[in-house]
């Protein structure tokens, strides 16, 4: 793809070169770069083939500061603050290792994403009537999503991964003997104390009658002990754990190791040797294979794709539009303008589809279009001074139809990066969304300068402002354990934060042989636009640092009418 853009680019000033040689004798006025309030002459027709390219990775926050665009699902604790599950880990290490205070983390996460994209534009326009233009326009998209992902890179990161005995016969052995060990110590031990205490004198009571107090203390500690064991790793019947348990490596576990081995060293003191010299099975450092695992595996409750390159393909947006001209005080020869002079035309849009909708599976999923149908005015100003200068002001207003697809809603108390909320969210949060975008205002003012009678350059801001969505949810039971209701409010607290604002810059020229033919100077008429467009500013998750490239091809057939 950036191999075709790049011989697109390089090769375009020589194309304009040599028309702008050819035909300098016959070629009288381009039409301009950018829309304009020109209406076609009856039984004129315009078919537009064009190409775009976007590249972006990075977008912005609420405050118009700029975020990469993987800033949101990268963490350099990734703990129960983004799992529930890591944040019940925590309290279980924290007791079982008496270390204090253990923070549950699978590591550091941090994910470079680049979006790019490759559309292009078909587009057919007629001259019904003499102020009338009717036409149709369809973007065949090809958008791409790269994710890059950095996982524990020091390799001492986390202190948590995947428990093993969910997947491993051995593990799962492990830690049903290991409570089995200590229930029997423990209920071997109790049945003792009371012997020993109505019987004194029974052999092997002298351990225990030296200090009841103490012996039924270890019972108890070794008790809670066991539960939380069972609790955090699993081992007793129908007992699985939680699926992050503590690192070989890291403190946590090695503390744990070391209190069995001091409960073995107590229970024998009270004369039981049930207890070995094995703690619980541990897990090995989280991996890029253990994030696929977690993510895939329906056990661990995320069922989403793996992170890697995806790609959408397919027909983006379908629009009919019509534009219709109210008023002007220049003639069809616009090369013929002394002083000032205008024109004032108004336009309807209809976009009948809006390509593909986001995957919930995919963390992050591209699509081919604005997602759904809409309608939009348009009012276009045209502005002339003599021959050189022309002006272009559009002003546009659109609204966009409830669209309805599954998305999984974050806790509206998830972290966030810009706005953004962690895109690794578990099937439970999953629910059917009925999403109507907030009304549009667009404003574009584009100047122009003819450089010569058939070429001009051109600038235009642009800028655009969203409304916050209006967001209407219904939970899907996808995981059959139920989801709490108190979802969608989550899905309103996110909807109030999607209004966006944005402004762009586009640099441009247009060379055309309209006018030339037109007057009989030249066989076909066409125009060759390029232009360039750079997001100034943004606010809102939504708007990314956008780069674009456009090169669009304009035909004019005559189909009836006078040629």
């Amino acid at each position: 793809m950036m191999v075709r853009r790049s011989i697109v680019l390089f090769a375009l000033p020589a194309l304009l070169a040599f028309m702008i040689t050819a035909r300098k004798a016959v070629a009288q006025r381009a039409l301009g770069f950018g829309d304009d309030a020109a209406a076609l002459p009856v039984g004129r027709m315009r078919v537009s083939l064009g190409a775009l390219w976007d590249r972006a990775n990075e977008r912005y926050d609420a405050n118009g500061n700029l975020r990469t665009l993987g800033a949101s699902a990268s963490a350099s604790s990734w703990n129960g603050l983004f799992d529930a599950r890591l944040a019940a880990a925590s309290p279980l290490a924290s007791v079982l290792s008496g270390l204090g205070s253990v923070d549950a983390s699978l590591g550091t996460l941090a994910i470079g994403r680049r979006d790019a994209s490759a559309d292009a534009l078909l587009g057919v326009e007629l001259g019904v009537l003499p102020r009338l233009t009717v036409g149709a326009r369809v973007h065949v998209a090809s958008h791409a999503i790269e994710p890059g992902v950095a996982l524990n890179t020091a390799r001492v990161e986390g202190t948590m991964g995947l428990n093993p005995a969910w997947t491993n016969t051995a593990a799962r052995d492990r830690n049903a003997l290991l409570l089995t060990q200590f229930d029997s110590a423990i209920a071997q031990t109790a049945r003792r104390i009371t012997t020993c205490q109505a019987s004194p004198s029974t052999a092997g009571c002298a351990p225990i009658t030296a200090n009841v107090a103490a012996a039924q203390a270890v019972v108890a500690n070794a008790t809670a002990f066991a539960n939380a064991l069972n609790s955090l790793y699993g081992g007793r019947k129908n007992a699985v754990g939680l699926p992050f348990v503590p690192v070989g490596t890291g403190a946590a576990q090695m503390a744990i190791n070391q209190r069995v081995l001091g409960y073995r060293d107590q229970f024998a003191a009270l004369g039981n040797s049930t207890i070995g010299t094995q703690g619980p099975a541990a897990a090995a450092l989280f991996s890029p294979a253990d994030l696929t695992s977690l993510l895939t595996d329906s056990l661990y409750g995320y069922r989403l794709r793996p992170l890697r390159a995806v790609h959408a393909y397919g027909v983006g947006d379908v629009n009919v539009h019509l534009k219709f001209r109210i008023y002007q005080t220049v003639g069809d020869d616009t090369a013929s303008i002394r002083g000032f002079a205008f024109r004032q035309a108004v336009g309807a849009s209809v976009r009948v589809s809006g390509g593909s909708l986001p995957d919930a599976s995919e963390p992050f999923a591209p699509v081919t279009g604005s997602g759904g149908s809409g309608v939009s005015a348009q009012s276009f100003t045209d502005l002339f001074y003599g021959q050189r200068f022309s002006m272009t002001v559009v002003v546009g207003v659109a609204q966009s139809q409830a669209q309805n697809y599954a998305m999984r809603v974050p806790s509206a108390s998830a972290p966030t990066v810009g706005g953004v909320p962690f895109p690794l969210v578990t099937a439970d949060r999953e629910m059917q969304l009925a999403r109507t975008p907030g009304s549009q205002l667009d404003i574009a003012v584009t100047p122009r300068f003819a450089l010569t009678g058939n070429m001009w350059l051109g600038a235009s801001w642009s800028f655009s402002h969203q409304a916050a969505d209006t967001w209407t949810t219904s939970v899907l039971d996808v995981t059959g354990s139920g989801t709490s209701s108190s979802a969608t409010a989550d899905a309103q607290t996110w909807a109030a934060a999607t209004d966006w604002s944005e402004q762009r810059l586009a640099l441009g020229g247009t060379y055309s042989t309209v006018e030339a033919t037109r007057e009989g100077r030249a066989r076909l008429a066409f125009d060759v636009t390029y232009e360039h467009q750079q997001t100034l500013t943004g606010t809102g998750w939504r708007v990314s640092h956008l780069n674009r490239d456009v090169v669009t091809v304009r035909w004019y057939p005559q189909v009836w009418g006078r040629r």
